[in-house]
């Protein structure tokens, strides 16, 4: 999903969120937070879906205790391990077959061994499983 397609309002995200306008639009001067769309006045802004769960995670770190900035600091920690993830799915993941109770994820092949594959066993309510199969 593209990021620009879903975009919604200040005030949606403030009513999703619970995040004042007047708070957004501090976040957004700390540059925190950035609109994906401005108008030419800068009154009317526009968000990402993305954006608004960045809201969300900060404001959720913010209920716990955390000051603003130490909230965006665990919001970017975050991020960082939602795009190693991402990148790793993207780069290794070769195929998904259902099982009884759950699936096999193949993660592609060793480096030094071409022929052999990692596969990860996942099951409902039992441990995830590595195991190594040569084709």
């Amino acid at each position: 999903m593209k990021q620009d397609n879903f975009l919604l309002g200040i005030g949606d995200i403030s009513r999703a969120t619970g995040v004042s306008q007047r708070k957004l639009r501090y976040w957004e001067e700390r540059k925190y937070i950035k609109p994906a769309k401005c108008s030419a006045d800068g009154q009317h802004r526009k968000y990402t879906y993305f954006t608004m769960a960045k809201i969300s995670l900060i404001q959720s770190y913010l209920a716990t205790g955390y000051t603003l900035k130490a909230a965006v600091a665990k919001t970017k920690a975050h991020d960082q391990v939602a795009a190693a993830i991402h990148k790793l799915v993207k780069e290794r993941l070769v195929d998904i077959n259902p099982i009884k109770n759950g699936y096999q994820f193949d993660l592609g092949s060793l480096a030094d061994q071409p022929q052999t594959h990692v596969l990860a066993i996942i099951k409902v309510d039992q441990p995830t499983q590595l195991i190594l199969k040569k084709n």
